[in-house]
């Protein structure tokens, strides 16, 4: 029995009852676990974790945007992190018994269904159709005519495991998180599979370096918080924290066994 994690990022941080709305949408699902969620003000955006069968993939990713597209509108969104949508990504990982090419069907799969929804889709990641989409930051930097008013599009990828980890700095200086963000990132020959952002939050009243670890096996958070702790002490700046957004994969892991036995009981 095949089972899939689907991470969907959601540009709404600061609306628990609307959160909680999303949320219920997916709740009741038959072959569907949800492990984790978060959501953050600056940010303003929350990050759903939850693993199923190919089937409840399909419907919990479909009912999310159907529902977001209902309560959300990108057009008042404001926010630190940068998003195209009101459902920002929705990734398609393989957790067991189950490859990259089965969740790059899923996706498309899922991708077809939103844009009967007259949502814009774009594939990324694996599930790219052309070179250009593949990296994310890159279909982030373009601009889009045809987004929908006020829903925006959805990215629809499919990947390996992805860790996302933040570090908070003892600074309000957004220019140190920037410049530490650009020296650990991969494309600018930083650490392996590291994507990051400078920015600074508001509610903490600190700047932060927010990390994608997307080969977690190959560069761990700890070795990127050492990495940072180390460009920030460089610029006279301390470490004020740590979060881990979501699940290690370890985990992810294990849940997927439990539930795959739990269905063939």
């Amino acid at each position: 029995m095949p089972i899939f994690e689907s991470v969907p990022n959601i540009s709404e941080g600061r609306d628990k009852k609307k959160i909680e709305i999303l949320l219920d949408v997916i709740r009741p699902l038959k072959n569907l676990k949800i492990l984790d969620y978060s959501s953050d003000p600056d940010h303003n955006r929350s990050v759903f974790t939850y693993i199923g069968t190919r089937e409840a993939i399909l419907s919990a990713g479909l009912a999310l945007v159907k529902k977001a597209v209902e309560i959300l509108d990108l057009r008042a969104q404001q926010g630190v992190h940068p998003r195209l949508g009101v459902v920002d990504v929705l990734p398609i990982v393989p957790v067991w018994q189950a490859g990259l090419d089965d969740a790059v069907r899923l996706a498309h799969e899922l991708g077809a269904e939103i844009q009967k929804l007259n949502v814009p889709v774009v594939f990324y990641e694996q599930a790219a159709l052309e070179p250009a989409t593949k990296n994310l930051a890159d279909v982030r930097r373009k601009s889009y005519n045809n987004a929908h008013q006020t829903a925006g599009m959805v990215c629809v990828g499919a990947r390996n495991y992805l860790v996302a980890y933040n570090i908070d700095l003892a600074t309000v200086d957004i220019a140190v998180a920037k410049k530490i963000a650009d020296r650990v990132r991969e494309r600018y020959s930083g650490l392996r599979g590291v994507k990051a952002l400078g920015l600074y939050l508001a509610s903490r009243g600190c700047a932060q370096v927010s990390l994608n670890l997307c080969a977690p096996e190959i560069t761990s958070p700890e070795k990127v918080l050492a990495y940072v702790k180390n460009l920030a002490e460089g610029a006279g700046v301390k470490i004020k924290g740590t979060e881990l957004i979501g699940l290690l994969p370890e985990t992810v892991a294990q849940e997927a066994r439990q539930l795959a036995g739990a269905l063939h009981e």
